[in-house]
Parts: C-alpha cells; sequence; structure tokens
C-alpha cells in the first residue's frame, strides 16, 4: 500500500506566528530537536530559521495527511522531522501517530521531499507499507 500527502505553506505565515506566539508556538508545534535544527536555542535566545520551520510545518501537514488521520488525534510534535547526515529529511513518529501505525502491524517506509521559493515551502511525503 502507498499512501501520499503534500502540503504547501505561505512562509510569511509562519514567521507571523513565530512573532505573535513565539516559545508558546515553536514548542506546540516542534519538537526540542526540530527546534534546535532549525537553529533555535533558548539559552542563546537565538531566532530560528523561518524557512526551515515553514519547511517542517509542510512536511508534518503531508506526513499526516499520508497517516490519513488529517490532525485527528495526532499532535504537531507526534510527528517529526529531522535531517539524515545527508541532509534528507526524515520522519520519526511518536505519541499517538506512533501507536496509530503500530496497530496495522506493517513495516513502513517514508519518502519525503522538501522545497523552498521565495515566499513558499512545500512538502510531500510518500507512505509505503
Amino acid at each position: 500500500m502507498i499512501r501520499l500527502g503534500t502540503d504547501i505553506v505561505y512562509i510569511p505565515r509562519i514567521q507571523a506566528a513565530v512573532e505573535r506566539f513565539g516559545d508558546r508556538f515553536l514548542y506546540r508545534v516542534y519538537t526540542p530537536i526540530e527546534q534546535h535544527d532549525c537553529g533555535y536555542t533558548i539559552d542563546s535566545f537565538s531566532r530560528p530559521s523561518i524557512h526551515q520551520l515553514a519547511g517542517r510545518w509542510a512536511a508534518k501537514e503531508a506526513v499526516a495527511k499520508a497517516l490519513t488521520t488529517g490532525w485527528r488525534g495526532v499532535s504537531y510534535t507526534d510527528i517529526e522531522i529531522q535531517r539524515q547526515t545527508s541532509g534528507a529529511p526524515t520522519v520519526y513518529l511518536h505519541g499517538r501517530a506512533a501507536a496509530l501505525v503500530a496497530t496495522w502491524n506493517k513495516d513502513l517506509s517514508w519518502q519525503l521531499s522538501l522545497s523552498h521559493d521565495r515566499d513558499y515551502a512545500i512538502a510531500t511525503a510518500i507512505l509505503i507499507c
């Protein structure tokens, strides 16, 4: 079985959410690993890369669509997007998302592609199970 999800994000929308809600937004949507990978550390008060955050947002949405749940019963931090040492993005599932796929009793493989262009970030997720 193959499942596909795709999403496009208007990057200024993510910028506005970070500016308006700050840490509350970052901790609600992104895992600590994702925050760190995007350049945000609370100790140094560094600002995260908005383009990277937007790409991860699009990827999380694409993964949720490939799971066919949308966001019903799954939280943003249940889906984690990391970069492999090669630079390729990869998907890690936690919490309710991991519990959902565990019920399928199948080996899973993800293919994930992210791209940015000016004010937009897009992601496509393919779930092979």
